[in-house]
């Protein structure tokens, strides 16, 4: 019979497995060094994410007044799954490593183990949410014309929120308040088998990150294929228009709505700088993380007392840094009014009856 496995921190922090009779040495002594970085690393996340996602929701509620726009929704609602990850992942963590060891009752050590796995979930699968509804929108114009875009952007974010609920569960019956050494108590993880953290982490991997950036890649190449394609049917349609090219011909009936009106080329643009954008960047910030965490599951000895190793555990909260000052960039009605705010302008940003970065099928700008 194999002895149960207790891991550290989940997902999110340091993970060190411990048999059931190792736990009952003697604990190890905390790097006091080591311990001050982990706070400040883990500080500057949560100040930039606070920071960053609250000024975009600010702005976001403000234009919510003057019209009602799909992708703002997707934005306002990834905002909030960012800020989960801020005040129920990062801030926790902190205090966590501030004192050294966790801070509360077998209650609140699962809810705090749910939450921050559901802010991970939540920030991912909102990303994967609105790439999606772009996608469709793009891709099958009239089927996204029929089905409204307001209804579709409402589907895509309950699903990613109801995903996110369900997936993270398990944080509920693997984590509780756990003695790992005598009278030492700790919100640790319990596997009944030797394999189990193994299997945990290589599936929250899977979920929270491949999953979601295989996702996200696919849509957006089919994204850049669509507008690629439509730039040479509106060459042909033009060479068609041209006496000394008879032989040419022209699909106009082909041509989705969404790539109409002479827009083609900024739209592919903005959407091939998006595409790069949003991989590299989700990739980057998560691939760290999780490339340490596999590390740390499948190696026997890692080295999980190294200070390069400890901080790369804290790093799965900087996409939520990042994407609002992303999806500000791209977004032409955001951008000013985001600026007039970092800066205190007096300025008032022009209203207009429908902005430039809809998700309306007709309009292909973010």
């Amino acid at each position: 019979m194999s002895a149960s496995t207790v891991t550290d921190s989940s997902i999110h922090g340091s993970v060190k497995p411990l048999t059931a009779a190792s736990a009952n040495g003697t604990d190890v002594e905390r790097d006091n060094l080591l311990a001050v970085a982990e706070v400040v690393v883990l500080a500057v996340i949560l100040v930039m994410a606070l920071l960053g996602n609250s000024l975009v929701l600010v702005v976001l509620l403000r234009q919510r007044r003057r019209h009602r726009n799909p992708l703002h929704q997707f934005m306002l609602n990834l905002c909030l799954a960012d800020l989960v990850v801020a005040l129920f992942q990062v801030l926790p963590q902190l205090v966590w490593d501030a004192r050294g060891r966790f801070p509360g009752p077998d209650f609140l050590c699962r809810l705090v183990k749910y939450l921050q796995v559901l802010g991970m979930f939540a920030s991912s699968y909102m990303i994967v949410a609105m790439t999606m509804d772009r996608h469709y929108a793009i891709c099958c114009p009239l089927r996204a014309h029929r089905s409204g875009a307001t209804q579709r952007c409402n589907h895509f974010i309950v699903v990613a929120w109801v995903l996110s609920l369900l997936l993270s569960l398990p944080q509920v019956f693997i984590f509780s308040r756990s003695e790992v050494a005598p009278g030492v108590y700790e919100c640790w993880g319990n596997f009944a088998e030797s394999w189990g953290l193994k299997a945990y982490v290589t599936w929250m991997t899977l979920a929270v990150f491949i999953l979601p950036a295989f996702t996200i890649t696919v849509c957006q190449v089919r994204i850049f294929k669509e507008i690629h394609n439509s730039l040479y049917l509106k060459s042909d349609c033009r060479a068609s228009s041209d006496p000394a090219a008879p032989s040419a011909v022209c699909h106009p009936t082909h041509n989705p709505p969404a790539f109409r009106d002479g827009g083609v080329s900024a739209a592919m643009s903005k959407t091939v700088k998006m595409t790069l954008v949003i991989v590299i960047v989700y990739s980057l910030c998560w691939s760290p993380f999780f490339c340490v965490q596999l590390w740390a599951a499948w190696d026997p000895n890692p080295p999980q007392n190294g200070v390069v190793f400890t901080l790369l555990m804290l790093l799965a909260s900087l996409n939520s840094c990042t994407n609002p000052w992303i999806y500000s960039a791209f977004s032409s009605s955001i951008s000013p009014e985001l600026r007039l705010l970092l800066f205190c302008h007096s300025q008032s940003q022009p209203r207009c009856s429908l902005p430039a970065d809809s998700t309306a099928t007709h309009n292909s700008n973010y």
